[in-house]
Parts: structure tokens; C-alpha cells; sequence
């Protein structure tokens, strides 16, 4: 025996997705149900455990037997999942060394392929395909079930309460089985490089070594949050009478009521109103800091990951080979990007509306999206605000009993009422004045513009007629006045119009709007297009179907909330109408009082995957809060950590001195929340010493484009923020001190800039924020290609390149990258000897009218299709791909150096040594060596000790 193809179907009572594989395995309920294995490329058999076969001394030698490959796709959950099940029939501990297995989802993964079963079959247009019945199966035989009276009380299900379906199960193992040696049979040309398996064998021990958790800190965090918000909101209660003390609306009322006026309630307002007031106002401000802060869910989230041994295992990933939970939504749902409002199905990820629950605050942040296949029951939320189709472990935010936003699944909440977020208020900066937005209002509404470029207002009405000479006059905007029997033209002429309403010729509002004031705007629609339909509700009608969208968004991006329904004509010359019904003032949730209806669905489920864990979603011309698709412990997104005495800190917390902590540090939710990194510890005796890249891919591009300054910079003081100012400006780069605004000006565009980033790649890394002005945006970018003339360069070489061997079927190379087409692809040859691969890639006019490159990939979107590259982008993926190079063999060195590995994130490693063993010097020394195919280019690292994970 040489290879034994597995795959496994099992039984446990924790959560995959929440808790991961090895919390799943380490569970005293876990079972192997089936084991179906091929030798050497035979036929396949299948072991049924669960009906009392016994798995054959021959495959339990060969599993444990280092000298035979195993293969699986997505093989570290076998491999996990078979460890602790051979460890209990055997009676002691045994370790599947990684060395001898083989993951063909990870070689589908380097060749650009899915990351899924089912897909890589379906786009390799496999004979044999993964079977469409395997979802409701394994939600049947291996979850836990309810207990009824109809099933008996059953927690289980087991072969004799379904023998039609488990048959159907053997079958649906069998053929997985098959479909992963299918994929392996057509990959054959393409095998994992040696090097490769070297940096998966790597990534897999670091897994199985995981990361030790301080548990007594974890838990005492819990009950101190605990602590802290049940007597905040009790006091915030006490304090202000509200219904709802963490209300944004109500609170503010409050604090008008006592000659507080606020924009905003975030922090950072919140933080600078605090030192500008006194007395119950103040007070009540300080209590809304504290009941702000959602720390806690972090803790929570490592407390149900850590295993027996007290360690958090399987928080990395190698090729993104790991699973995640289906916790998602049809495809008809929209997101609200920075674009417009875009299904989930067609949203490619990217900046999204996210709510946050500590505030209310919703912002646009990168998001990345997810699709799965499903097969089974999907819950139907039908409410006034809300008409969600999710599957029923989908998180949903709800209103808890103790007056803050928790979260659930939608399976779990169905047993009750409950009520769901449905608004949310975003900081804006305004740019228009409030007459010239006004105006836009009504120009929308009733003005038209001549083939000549004028612009008229037509009004039999006297109060449009004074309505719009108030505007324009408050506007100082010249205008004349014709009257035609009982109606009046009012004319601006072209040469009299501003810019911002000379470039409204369509008259149709775009995402800019959702930046203005919505007070004004939603005040000035009353005039025209809008009329109160109640006390607390306005309604809208346009037959312009985005002008719709965007004042729909604006409403629940403002506190307000709003529905649109399409009234369709009977006359088919007329075009249909759009009806927004506008709610000016409500309550901010909404109560779900009926169960949810279930069907039966099959095909794609969709979701994204945020930061704040939530966001604004629609369907049915309704708007609502939805929650996240899930993962384990985020270790790349754990909070800085700013405080001085951290030691101090986490000592008082484990001791239970609460208030000890709120008298020293102040804001003990705070506290919390900078205490998460260092709930990761290093074993008694060892200690971490953390290591990191120094600006890597600023680097690595200046190496491959051959920018000779910025090399010489790396290789001297390294403060590429400070030369790159100095040349984008030409000043001394002495001059440019930190903090001044010409550092910042080089950082942002350093930040932005090196993969072609434009005007909004600027915002999006915070130059607006970073006191960078709106005219100054486009400048930056000329300055910093002037100054970065190499790298330009290096962009278009790249595409010419990737062109012309698509073209010619030929090899192309340059700054040592070469370009081959081979058997349907393209293949990027990395200065490594790795490859990018680009699957059946075309030559097509591209969004600039330029020939340009598109291949088959995996979309931001997670599923296989076509996708628009060019120069730049191609770059990205180059200096990322050799960053990760340079970061993978560093690894492999440290570990051949004795450093065990315990945690790597972006360019940084975490390593746990022995007190007095290893130093920080040395692991710099090793991450800093340019391996053989590296000439040239300065590497540096730094690092520190530390006695728990922290940020130094």
C-alpha cells in the first residue's frame, strides 16, 4: 500500500463552525460514523463504525504507518478527527504526523481552483460528482437533534430511525471518496511542489500545537463584564428615565433636553463631551463609554474554542483550507455597498454598510463575501421591516432582557418573539451647503434642462413659486421670471449655473448623497416630491428607481427607516412608480411577533463576512440589521493594546479586584478589551518572543520595479514615509518630522498607492481622516508616480507581459517574472520558482477600453467565474505571493532552528521558547537572511519578549 484516499462522516455535539475541528474532535461525544477509503486508486469500500463494524488492523497500521501517503480533501479535518479517534480505541495518545499526508484541496487551491468539494468538480467537469442530498444528511446524522415527543426524545439520530437515508449516506461517502481521487487523477501534472508540502506540513504542526489560554482570565473577563454592564445599565436607567438608555435617539433627546445638542454619539464625541460637561450629564455620558464596549464576545469566543488541553488549536490556515459555518442568506438579498444597493449573489466583496451594536453607528467597511451549497430547511422572518429567507444557524441581532443588542440563531429565536435592529445613524462630513442641497431637492423634483443647457421650473403653485425664488436667491443664483396664464417658468441660464447643478443634468442621485445632511434633505422633500402621510411619516414617489434606493438608504443610514414598494401602471406608456415610505422618528426595532415559516430550499446560500459583525441588508423593499457569517477566533483582528502596566491590569482582573481596576485605569470595558490579546500565554517556563517584517511589500516592490531611492532607504534609516514625502514634495527629508503633515502626506500614499490606487483608495485609507483635503487627493497620486516612476513602469511591464503570452501561447519575461501559457493557463513564475496560476485566461477590451487579461477564478464572492485583471492588480498578487514567500521560508528556518512556531498573522511570527534559550536577536537574524533566489533586496525585522501575546 502506497496511498489510502479517506473521507470520514462523524458525529459531535459542538459546533464545527463556531468551535473548529479540534474542539469538535476533543468532544466526549465525537464519533467516526463512516470511514470510506481507496487503496492506491481502487475501488472503494466503505466501513460502516456506526452500525458496529470495526476499523481493520491493516488501516489502522497504515494510518499510523508514516511511510504511507494519506489523501483527503480538506485533510486536516481527517487527520484531527482520526487522531483523537484512534487515541481512544487504542488507549493512548497517537499523533498523525502531517508529514505523511497529502490535502487535495490545497493542491486545488494552488492552481487557482475552488475550495470546495463540489466545486472543483464541477468546474474540472468531473464523471462523478459530489451528491446534492449530502447537506440534509449530514444535518440528520450528524448534528445533535431535538428532542420531541414525535421523535421519542431523541437528542441522536441513528441508522435504525432512517435506514432508507443512512443507505443513501454510505452511498453519498463512497462517492466523495471517488470525486477526491477523481480531482487528484486530473491534477497529476500538477503536484504540490516539495517546498510547498514543506510549508503545509509546517502550518499543520502549528495548529496541533496551538496556543496555550490563560482560562482564569478568560473567565474572570466574562464576569466582570458582566458586572460592569448590568450595574451601568441599571444606573444609565435609574439616571435618565429612558426606555432605552443605549438608544441614540432617546439620548439625545435627553441631552437636548438639558441644552446638550449632538451630532453624534460616538466615542470619539462622546470622549470630548464628557471634559465639556458636568453633573448627571456628564455622568450619563461616562455610562454610555462603558456599555459601549462588546469585549466580551472575544473572550467568548476563545473560551469555546479552547480543548482539553487547555489550548486554542487550528487558527490558521494554509491556502485557506479550512471550513466555516453556513450561516447565510438567499441570494436576493442586497447589501448596501459604496456603490449602491447589489445582491448578494452579485456583490463581489468590498466596502458594505456595517452596523456596530455597541453604538448604533453604522459605517462602510471592507467585507469579504462567502457562498456555500445547501440543501435543507430555511427560515422565512416576514415583519413590517424585515423579509429574511436565512438558513436557521444564521445570527441575527435581538433586544435581550437586560436592554442591549445579544445575538442567535434564527433557530433559536423562533421560539419566541423578538425584536431586531433595523436603522442605524452614520457620521458624515457634508460638502454641499444646505441651500445648494435643497435645491438639488427640488431641481430633482420639478426642474428640466434644455438641449441649450438652461435650467426651468415650470409651477402653477404660488408656494413652489416662492419656495424655489427663496432658494435661488438664498443661493444668489440669477434667475428670470416669465408668466403664462396661471403658471410661472422660472429660467437659469447655463452660464448662471453652478457646477454642482450643471453636472445634475440627469437628475438622478447618486451614493454622494448619503454624505449630506439627511436633516435637510429629508425636511425639503416635504416641498416637492413628498407629502405627510401621518405625524411621523412622510411617503416619496419617483418613477426614477436608484433616486428611490439612495433616499431609502439615507433614511435608515440617519436613524430614520424606510420601505419601497413598485406600483406598476396599467398603462404600459407610463413607467412604474416607486413608493418610499419614510418613518422620520422610530423606535429602532422591531418586533418579530409571528414564528417563521419554513421551506424546503435548495442551491446557493450567501452571507458576508464583517468586522463589526453585522449588517444592513434588503429584501422586499425592506431594510434591516443581519448578522455576520461566522469563524473561529479572529487572531489577525484582536484590539491594540495602549495600556502602560498591562501585567498590572490583567493581575487585578484574574484576582476579581474590579473596582481596584476602574480606580487605576478608569473605564474597565476598555481594559477588557486590551486585555484580549493577552489572554495567549506561553507554557510554564517558555516565554514568546514575537518577530515581524519590516514593511515587507513596500519592499518587496521596490526590489521587483527596481526603485533604486527606495532600495537605498531600506537599506539606511528605512523611514519610507518621510523619503517618500521628502521626494513626492522635494524637501529635505530631515525636515519631515513625525506626526507633521507632510509625513502623513507620504504615509497615505504609501498606504494607497503602490497597486494603482486612485481618489478612493486614498479615502478609504483614512487621508480625509488624516487631515488631507478633498482637492489635495489627486495631486497625491501624481506626486507619488512621479516620484515612483520605476514602479509604474513595473506595473505595465507586468501587463504587456501577461498580454502578450496569452497571445502568442509563448513565454514572456521581465524583472524576473516570467509569463508562460501552458495547457489552458497562465502561469506566473515567482523569483521563488512558486507559480501563480490564472485558469483558461482571455484577451478582452477591459473597463478602461484597453486590451486587457480575464481568467476563471474565485471571485471575491467565492464562487468560480470570470474576473477582469490588469497590470497593477497582477503586481498586488506578485508582492503579496513573494511576501509570503519570503515570510514561509523564514518560518521553515526558525523551526529548523528550534523556535517552536506558535502563531503567525500578516508579516508576523509568535514564537514559544524556553526562558533563557533562543534570543530576540537571533530570530530577527533568522527572519532577516534573503534565501538563494533573493539578491538585493534589504530585509529587516524587529522584535521583543513578552510573558503573554501582546503588541509591543
Amino acid at each position: 500500500m502506497r496511498i489510502l484516499s479517506i473521507d470520514i462522516e462523524t458525529f459531535s455535539d459542538v459546533d464545527l463552525g463556531r468551535c473548529g475541528v479540534y474542539r469538535y474532535a476533543d468532544s466526549p461525544n465525537f464519533d467516526i460514523l463512516l470511514f470510506g477509503y481507496s487503496i492506491d486508486g481502487g475501488s472503494v469500500k466503505l466501513i460502516d463504525i456506526c452500525s458496529v463494524e470495526e476499523l481493520p488492523q491493516f488501516i489502522i497500521d497504515a494510518l499510523i504507518d508514516d511511510d504511507v501517503t494519506k489523501t483527503a480533501f480538506n485533510a486536516q479535518f481527517e487527520r484531527v478527527c482520526l487522531m483523537k479517534y484512534l487515541s481512544r480505541l487504542l488507549h493512548r495518545n497517537i499523533y498523525l504526523d502531517p508529514s505523511s499526508w497529502s490535502c487535495t484541496e490545497v493542491q486545488a487551491s494552488m492552481l487557482g481552483l475552488p475550495l470546495s468539494l463540489v466545486a472543483v468538480g464541477k468546474v474540472l467537469k468531473l464523471d462523478e460528482q459530489k451528491m446534492d442530498e449530502g447537506k440534509a444528511l449530514i444535518r440528520y446524522f450528524c448534528t445533535p437533534c431535538r428532542a420531541t415527543a414525535a421523535n421519542g426524545g431523541r437528542t441522536r439520530n441513528m441508522p435504525k430511525d432512517a435506514p432508507e437515508k443512512w443507505e443513501l449516506f454510505k452511498k453519498y461517502n463512497i462517492r466523495d471518496v471517488q470525486v477526491e481521487i477523481a480531482i487528484r487523477e486530473k491534477l497529476k501534472k500538477y503536484p504540490i511542489p516539495e517546498k510547498e508540502q514543506k510549508f503545509y506540513i509546517l502550518d499543520q504542526k502549528i495548529n496541533d500545537r496551538g496556543l496555550l489560554v490563560d482560562m482564569e482570565l478568560v473567565k474572570q473577563a466574562v464576569f466582570c463584564n458582566k458586572q460592569f454592564t448590568v450595574a451601568a445599565t441599571e444606573r444609565a436607567y435609574e439616571l435618565t428615565g429612558l426606555e432605552n438608555p443605549n438608544s441614540v435617539a432617546q439620548l439625545k433627546g435627553w441631552l437636548k433636553e438639558r441644552g446638550v445638542e449632538v451630532e453624534s454619539l460616538s466615542k470619539k464625541a462622546v470622549t470630548e463631551l464628557i471634559d465639556e460637561t458636568e453633573g448627571e450629564v456628564e455622568e450619563a455620558l461616562k455610562l454610555r463609554l462603558l456599555m459601549a464596549k462588546t469585549s466580551v464576545k472575544k473572550y467568548e469566543a476563545v473560551e469555546r474554542a479552547v480543548c482539553l488541553d487547555g489550548r486554542v488549536h487550528g487558527l490558521f490556515q494554509f491556502y485557506g483550507a479550512n471550513r466555516t459555518g453556513r450561516w447565510c442568506l438567499t441570494g436576493d438579498h442586497e447589501v448596501l455597498t459604496s456603490e449602491g444597493w447589489m445582491r448578494l449573489d452579485e456583490w463581489k466583496g468590498g466596502n458594505i454598510a456595517c452596523w456596530s451594536p455597541d453604538t448604533e453607528f453604522i459605517s462602510f467597511q471592507k467585507s469579504r463575501t462567502l457562498e456555500f451549497d445547501y440543501e435543507g430547511e430555511m427560515y422565512l422572518l416576514e415583519s413590517q421591516r424585515c423579509s429574511q429567507l436565512s438558513t436557521p444557524d444564521h445570527k441575527m441581532p435581538y433586544w435581550n432582557k437586560n436592554g442591549f443588542w445579544s445575538i442567535d440563531t434564527i433557530l433559536n429565536l423562533s421560539k419566541k418573539r423578538f425584536s431586531i435592529p433595523y436603522t442605524g445613524r452614520r457620521i458624515t462630513n457634508c460638502s454641499l451647503e444646505h441651500i445648494e442641497l435643497r435645491i438639488l431637492i427640488m431641481t430633482q423634483a420639478d426642474g428640466y434642462y434644455t438641449k441649450d443647457g438652461d435650467l426651468r421650473f415650470h409651477f402653477s403653485k404660488v408656494r413652489k413659486i416662492e419656495r424655489c425664488k427663496r432658494l435661488l436667491r438664498g443661493a444668489e443664483i440669477i434667475f428670470t421670471i416669465h408668466e403664462r396664464n396661471d403658471s410661472s417658468v422660472i429660467s437659469i441660464k447655463s452660464r448662471m449655473l453652478p457646477l454642482w447643478l450643471r453636472t445634475f443634468r440627469n437628475k438622478t442621485f447618486q451614493m454622494w448623497l448619503l454624505d449630506e445632511s439627511a436633516d435637510v434633505i429629508f425636511d425639503e422633500l416635504e416641498y416637492w416630491d413628498a407629502y405627510r402621510c401621518g405625524p411621523n411619516s412622510i411617503q416619496y414617489s419617483t418613477t426614477n428607481k436608484q433616486n428611490a434606493d439612495i433616499i431609502q438608504a439615507l433614511a435608515n443610514l440617519s436613524g430614520r427607516s424606510a420601505t419601497i414598494v413598485k406600483k406598476v401602471r396599467a398603462n404600459k406608456n407610463w413607467n412604474d412608480a416607486y413608493i418610499v415610505n419614510i418613518w422620520l422618528n422610530p423606535g429602532g426595532k422591531n418586533e418579530i411577533k409571528n414564528k417563521p415559516a419554513k421551506k424546503f430550499y435548495r442551491g446557493k446560500v450567501y452571507c458576508a463576512e464583517t468586522n463589526t459583525g453585522f449588517f444592513v441588508v434588503r429584501r422586499n423593499g425592506k431594510v434591516w440589521i443581519t448578522g455576520n457569517s461566522g469563524r473561529l477566533v479572529q487572531f489577525q483582528n484582536l484590539p491594540q493594546n495602549h495600556l502602560k502596566d498591562l501585567e498590572l491590569a490583567r493581575g487585578l482582573i484574574k484576582e476579581g479586584r474590579f473596582e481596584d481596576v476602574e480606580l487605576l485605569f478608569g473605564n474597565v470595558p476598555g481594559v477588557l478589551s486590551e486585555l484580549i490579546r493577552t489572554n495567549f500565554i506561553p507554557e510554564e517556563k517558555y516565554h514568546f518572543i514575537v518577530a515581524d517584517f519590516s514593511a515587507i511589500e513596500a519592499r518587496v516592490i521596490s526590489w521587483l520595479a527596481g526603485e533604486k531611492w527606495r532600495l537605498e532607504v531600506f537599506a539606511s534609516h528605512g523611514k519610507i514615509y518621510e523619503a517618500a514625502a521628502s521626494m513626492m514634495f522635494h524637501v529635505p527629508v530631515e525636515s519631515i518630522t513625525k506626526g507633521s503633515p507632510l509625513r502623513q502626506k507620504g504615509k497615505v500614499s504609501e498606504l494607497s498607492c503602490g497597486y494603482g490606487g486612485g481618489v478612493g483608495a486614498l479615502k478609504s485609507m483614512g487621508a480625509l481622516d488624516m487631515g488631507v483635503k478633498e482637492h489635495e487627493l489627486q495631486g497625491l497620486i501624481d506626486n507619488w508616480r512621479s516620484a515612483n516612476p520605476h514602479i509604474v513602469k513595473f506595473w505595465w511591464d507586468v501587463d504587456r507581459s501577461a498580454v502578450k503570452a496569452v497571445k502568442e501561447r509563448s513565454k514572456i519575461s521581465t524583472h524576473g517574472i516570467n509569463f508562460t501559457y501552458k495547457s489552458g493557463m497562465l502561469f506566473v513564475n515567482l523569483p521563488s520558482r512558486r507559480n501563480l496560476v490564472y485558469v483558461k485566461p482571455r484577451i478582452g477590451l477591459n473597463k478602461f477600453g484597453r486590451e486587457g487579461l480575464t481568467y476563471e477564478g474565485i471571485g471575491t464572492a467565492r464562487k468560480w467565474e470570470r474576473i477582469e485583471t490588469y497590470g497593477p492588480k497582477i503586481v498586488e498578487n506578485i508582492v503579496q505571493a513573494v511576501s509570503r514567500d519570503l515570510l514561509a521560508e523564514a518560518m521553515l528556518r526558525l523551526d529548523e532552528a528550534g523556535y517552536k512556531i506558535a502563531a503567525h498573522v500578516h508579516d508576523e511570527v509568535i514564537c514559544e521558547v524556553p526562558i533563557g534559550e533562543g534570543s530576540v536577536e537571533e530570530m530577527c537574524a533568522i527572519m532577516a537572511e534573503s534565501p538563494k533566489w533573493v539578491k538585493g533586496l534589504p530585509l529587516k525585522a524587529d522584535g521583543y519578549e513578552c510573558n503573554f501575546y501582546m503588541k509591543d
